[in-house]
């Protein structure tokens, strides 16, 4: 079992007068959530443009060139708490710009940060570049990223990450990203969390909604209740396609017992394993009743890639004979 708490924040997209004023209702909600045991927290993206109200004064106006010094303030209070922070914020190196999230540890340490694939064309307008960013690891966990419309280029982002071992995703947003989102967490089979101020979204590897809301809500908006959200998850789990696994799973719950839950999805045919003991892990799990993750099945079962094997063979052959 690995079980982590994390929480979205979400801020509201208008009233803030100053950067600082924005900082200092993050650094409120921050430790709201800490002080509900959240061991991260997602911020929305690009929080340090929450007070640009006139939409013709540049973007490069609002970006930071020395961010730890400027959001001293909410990182402070985050180090403070020994909490997590994923930092979504507008940056200036040199003459360019980046939109980019910085996760901090819970000791204030910078541990890596994610630059948006996909600026939008009205950031591509103001020079805002595009990066390309490998999972940051944080507690044992490999984070991948994603920014705002980096969510409909999954083929470049979310699976570049997923082959570097991404465990989870956050998206600091701007875009609700809609169904799409659940897919994805079928799809790859981890968690994936939206930071996205109307309605952020905690889904469980199997696209199971643990936690959703925002300032789409009326009670945020009539100044009622917490724009926090947060969800356990356990991150010692696989998501199992029935075929090949289903005529397993009655076995593996009987030799385990409470040692393990299974939760089936029957629309999507899917097995959600994960270990519920410190000394027994999904990998072993696995390796003892023969199971194969939903990747991993289908992965196999790829058309492209058995086409790509099946030429290299005949390749190999032709050079033999030759």
């Amino acid at each position: 079992m690995n079980e982590k708490t994390i929480a979205t924040v979400a801020l509201r997209d208008e009233g803030f007068a100053t950067l600082d004023q924005t900082l200092r209702e993050a650094a409120d909600w921050v430790e709201a959530a800490a002080m509900q045991g959240a061991q991260l927290a997602v911020l929305p993206e690009t929080i340090n443009l929450l007070h640009r109200r006139d939409a013709s004064i540049p973007l490069g106006e609002f970006a930071l060139e020395d961010w730890q010094q400027d959001t001293a303030l909410l990182c402070d209070t985050a180090k403070r708490l020994g909490i997590s922070l994923v930092l979504p914020l507008l940056v200036r190196s040199g003459d360019a710009l980046a939109n980019v999230f910085y996760i901090l540890g819970a000791d204030g340490t910078v541990l890596g940060h994610y630059q948006k694939r996909a600026p939008a064309p009205g950031e591509q307008a103001s020079w805002v570049e595009a990066g390309n960013t490998d999972p940051i690891l944080w507690e044992g966990l490999k984070v991948g990223g994603a920014i705002c419309v980096d969510v409909y280029h999954p083929q470049a982002v979310f699976e570049s990450q997923m082959n570097s071992g991404a465990n989870l995703f956050v998206i600091p947003s701007q875009t609700p990203a809609g169904i799409l989102l659940d897919a994805f967490a079928v799809q790859y089979g981890v968690p994936f969390i939206l930071a996205y101020s109307p309605w952020s979204r905690i889904l469980d590897r199997d696209g199971l909604e643990l936690a959703a809301g925002g300032y789409r809500s009326e009670t945020l908006r009539f100044g009622f209740g917490s724009p926090v959200l947060q969800a356990t998850i356990n991150f010692d789990a696989v998501t199992l396609f029935a075929d090949c696994n289903q005529d397993k799973m009655r076995d593996v719950q009987r030799h385990y017992g409470r040692r393990v839950r299974i939760r089936f999805n029957q629309p999507n045919c899917l097995f959600t394993l994960e270990s519920r003991s410190v000394d027994l892990s999904v990998n072993e799990i696995m390796r003892d009743f023969g199971l194969i993750s939903r990747r991993d099945y289908f992965a196999q079962l790829d058309p492209c890639t058995r086409e790509r094997a099946a030429a290299k063979a005949n390749f190999n052959k032709r050079e033999k004979n030759q």
